[in-house]
């Protein structure tokens, strides 16, 4: 109930929803199916933790998809393979600190400033470079936020 009523609240004044999903997968797609078709609905899930699988579904209702430091872990090969498939327009980059810090900072605490582990390992993963990882990221998140 709590759920569908940020997404009420969204919508009513046109703002992006912010989607934490931790091993709800299912459970968030069927609340979001209902909304994902409304005028002005916008949407990242953040901290994507989820398979190729429920990306191709969360791009297909127009969502974007943010990725955290685990992205550098080693046994981050799933992911990995799933960072290779999205978009690189539908892709953010985040943090989530003061949690999750990027493998080269495994231990310490995590800060804003990481995010460039974060950008040096999509740009391997995709095989572009750095500044147009870094460049088309920040327009994606630019846009979604209307600060452009």
């Amino acid at each position: 109930k709590a759920f569908v009523k940020q997404i009420e609240i969204a919508l009513k004044y046109k703002l992006p929803l912010i989607v934490h999903d931790r091993d709800a997968h299912d459970d968030i797609m069927d609340v979001l199916k209902d909304y994902a078709n409304a005028s002005d609905f916008r949407a990242v899930v953040h901290c994507f933790s989820g398979d190729a699988g429920f990306a191709s579904k969360c791009l297909d209702y127009g969502f974007y998809i943010s990725f955290t430091g685990v992205i550098t872990f080693p046994n981050a090969k799933k992911l990995a393979e799933t960072v290779r498939e999205v978009p690189i327009e539908k892709i953010f980059l985040e943090t989530d600190s003061p949690f999750l810090a990027p493998q080269e900072k495994r231990g310490q605490e995590n800060y804003p400033g990481y995010v460039k582990y974060i950008a040096y390992k999509i740009a391997e993963i995709k095989e572009m470079t750095i500044p147009d990882v870094a460049n088309i990221t920040s327009s994606n998140a630019e846009e979604f936020f209307g600060i452009t």
